[in-house]
């Protein structure tokens, strides 16, 4: 089981890379799709579903494409994984009792809850400016 699905891991390459493009030209599609290794229409999809959690914006026509809504330090790595995703959930135990009648005398579920609070953390501090800045991802405008 993978908790950071592959479309996820597509999308924050993707994001990340338009992080390294932040105050440029827009990316179209084809270029960013190229750029991250990700097959060109399922790029597609996922560029409109950050697009509608207001991660990125788009520009239309020949000169048109994708940037960045708001600058790369304030995107966090938990956004871009929730608009693809939904929310990481370690167990569903930990979504609502009704799922597990044990939950309450479980000797699991308080250390699950407690990684589960640190995986939110963490993918809540993180940002793509952060994360463009480890890759070195500054990038042509096309």
């Amino acid at each position: 089981m993978d908790i950071i699905r592959r479309n996820t891991d597509y999308a924050l390459r993707a994001a990340v890379d338009l992080a390294g493009s932040f105050d440029r030209e827009p990316v179209s599609t084809k270029v960013l799709a190229s750029r991250c290794k990700i097959p060109s229409q399922l790029a597609c999809k996922l560029l409109q579903r950050l697009h509608r959690a207001g991660i990125v914006k788009s520009e239309m026509g020949s000169e048109g494409g994708f940037m960045l809504d708001r600058k790369p330090s304030t995107i966090t790595v938990r956004q871009v994984v929730e608009a693809v995703q939904g929310p990481v959930i370690l167990s569903r135990c930990l979504v609502s009792k009704r799922f597990c009648g044990l939950s309450a005398k479980c000797p699991v579920n308080p250390e699950l809850a407690r990684l589960q609070k640190t995986i939110n953390s963490f993918l809540g501090e993180l940002t793509l400016g952060q994360l463009s800045e480890q890759n070195g991802s500054k990038r042509s405008k096309r």
